[in-house]
């Protein structure tokens, strides 16, 4: 059924500020169940409710209406201390604003869904009703004494049924008189729950602070005014007026036009920046839901949740996080008993935290669990037949860590609904490269691992190389350029089928772009080449390129689908001179190389 609302501006309103409200309602629920005794924390949760609740029933809307009436009912006998915060109690809770956001979603895509409320609204009634705690009570007393036992539970229905039949006709939720479920409600499946709980995101609309955009608005001034001093000099030029020092003033015009579309898009930039907590504020609830479900006691402390980066890069690493959280509780987090057998606290801890580095953002998701053993990596992908006993032995402790990423592989012996089916940390590395980004694990056994995300903070302008291969101009992301050399190409080697350099105290594996682009080359040799280093994580290569064009900031445009996939490539970007040049994908050209597959684009 279509939403029909005279207002839009109104409904926009409405689904603005229930969003921010039920986007905190998660992190304070877990919060409170931490410390039951923040009375200002659960009064804030009350009012949030409370404000959903009113808004719903002003705009119309029933269900919501219902549900929300039936939470803040036991919100607020939380608040007069007639129930204590349980975990029972806050499973109900937190499933209940998992079917609140639900509603929202609905209403934000336009139709109203008549979904099923009777299960939740059951699991809550018992927490409404006095008759509850008598039931609780009756219960601990005679745990065997049976038929007044079986009696009692089922009167909060009929307290519920009275109370509702004198409410305000909009607000009176339909309940059948059906047996009310044990005060004891099953624990609801989290992992449901967690994904019910992050449908609610709005990446539609960002807010942004007054000041930005009156810089912003500043800053299209400063264009106006060099757009018309360009008008101007186009017009003198043609009637041939005023042309004496047109070089000079051309040249000044220039430089002002490239200050100010700099400024203009720092400003468009910072626009665009979001806080990354914006993703770190739905992890407090996916933690404690995977701690009830795993039986284990985890701690989740976040740092850096204002570090701002693009939101293109904030809706799309979300998932990736989430799958590295669950990990570390399911692999990394040992059980209570074995972690108080290894004489660590009974309680596990994670940190996650993000940080600036230069043009790119840090993120670490860190544990104090058992670690990764290299040597069962080792032979579960021996087992797996993901690689060979030679390879194994060629190995450094990191790229045996890096087994992991291998498609289909997995420590665990028996799938769950919290570990994944073998397909997990391959498509995390997938997502990650993705975003032009790149993932390193650090473990040590016994004491813990961590798996470090390092991220651009915008996919829309980079720092690039621009470098010339055979008359063919490539831009090569700055972000993985350690240094550049020009070297006699009698220092290359041939070492077992591969060209390397012997570079300080290493060798150096070289590639040469040429090749591996299929560009048609001279026939002439030369005795210099240009060496352009890149890295990713630990590892090392050489690119041979004809030429050094020089440092430029680019635009990244999209291949389209057709293209999306191209080996070695992440995008293309226009040039002054209106060529088109390819953006290599440093990861991408590394992994080509390890995998033997160099000469992808040859003709």
């Amino acid at each position: 059924m279509a939403i029909l609302c005279e207002d839009e501006e109104l409904l926009e309103g409405f689904l603005a500020e229930t969003s921010e409200l039920l986007e905190k309602l998660d992190d304070d629920l877990v919060a409170l169940e931490k410390a039951p005794e923040e009375i200002e924390l659960l009064n804030g949760i009350f009012r949030s409710i409370h404000t959903v609740k009113g808004a719903s029933s002003f705009l119309g809307f029933d269900l919501l209406v219902k549900i929300t009436h039936k939470t803040e009912d036991v919100l607020n006998r939380l608040r007069k201390d007639e129930l204590k915060v349980t975990p029972e109690i806050m499973d109900v809770v937190l499933e209940a604003v998992d079917h609140i956001k639900l509603l929202v979603n609905d209403i934000r895509n336009g139709e109203i869904v008549e979904r099923e409320l009777d299960e939740i609204i059951n699991k809550l009634i018992p927490y409404i009703s006095d008759a509850f705690r008598e039931s609780a009570v009756l219960h601990m007393e005679s745990a065997g004494t049976s038929e007044r036992e079986k009696e009692v539970p089922a009167s909060p229905v009929q307290t519920e049924l009275e109370t509702e039949a004198a409410a305000p006709a909009q607000e009176r939720p339909r309940i059948e008189a059906a047996p009310a479920p044990s005060p004891q409600p099953p624990k609801p499946n989290s992992s449901k729950t967690v994904a019910r709980g992050e449908e609610l995101s709005d990446n539609t609309t960002v807010r942004i602070d007054v000041k930005r955009l009156d810089d912003l608005m500043n800053q299209v001034g400063e264009i106006v005014l060099e757009r018309n001093r360009i008008l101007q000099m186009n017009q003198d030029y043609l009637a041939r007026e005023n042309t004496a020092n047109f070089g000079e003033e051309f040249s000044k015009l220039a430089k002002r036009i490239d200050f100010v579309t700099s400024e203009l898009q720092m400003q468009v930039l910072k626009i665009r920046m979001i806080p990354v907590e914006k993703v770190f504020k739905k992890f407090p609830r996916i933690v404690r839901n995977l701690s009830r479900d795993l039986g284990k006691e985890v701690d989740l402390e976040i740092n850096g949740e204002e570090t701002e980066l693009d939101r293109s890069v904030v809706d799309e690493i979300g998932d990736p996080l989430i799958h590295l959280i669950r990990n570390a509780l399911d692999h990394g987090v040992e059980d209570p008993e074995e972690r108080v057998a290894a004489g660590k606290p009974r309680t596990g801890k994670v940190v996650l935290s993000a940080t600036h580095e230069g043009n790119n953002i840090i993120i670490s998701i860190k544990d104090d669990g058992k670690g990764i053993d290299p040597e069962k990596l080792a032979r579960k992908a021996l087992d797996k037949g993901l690689v060979t006993e030679d390879q194994i032995a060629g190995m450094s402790g990191k790229e045996i860590l890096d087994l992991i990423f291998l498609p289909g592989f997995s420590t665990k012996e028996k799938a769950t609904d919290v570990s994944g089916r073998g397909v997990g940390m391959d498509v995390v590395k997938t997502n990650i490269r993705k975003l032009n980004g790149i993932i390193e694990i650090r473990s040590e056994v016994g004491k813990g691992s961590e798996f470090i995300l390092k991220l651009p903070l915008t996919l829309a302008i980079i720092q690039s190389l621009l470098v010339d291969v055979e008359n063919e101009v490539y831009s090569i992301p700055l972000a993985a350029v350690l240094e550049t050399l020009k070297v006699d190409t009698s220092s290359f080697h041939v070492v077992g089928g591969q060209e390397v350099l012997k570079l300080r105290d290493s060798v150096l594996p070289l590639l040469r772009l040429q090749k591996l682009f299929g560009v048609q080359g001279s026939e002439t040799s030369l005795n210099q080449s240009y060496v352009v280093i890149i890295g990713v994580a630990e590892k090392r290569m050489g690119l041979i390129v004809s030429r050094l064009l020089g440092q430029q900031e680019v635009a990244i445009k999209s291949l389209g689908k057709y293209l999306a996939d191209a080996p070695g490539i992440a995008g293309s970007t226009i040039l002054g001179d209106g060529r088109v040049a390819l953006i290599v994908d440093p990861a991408g050209i590394i992994e080509m190389e390890e995998s033997g597959v160099t000469g992808a684009w040859a003709a």
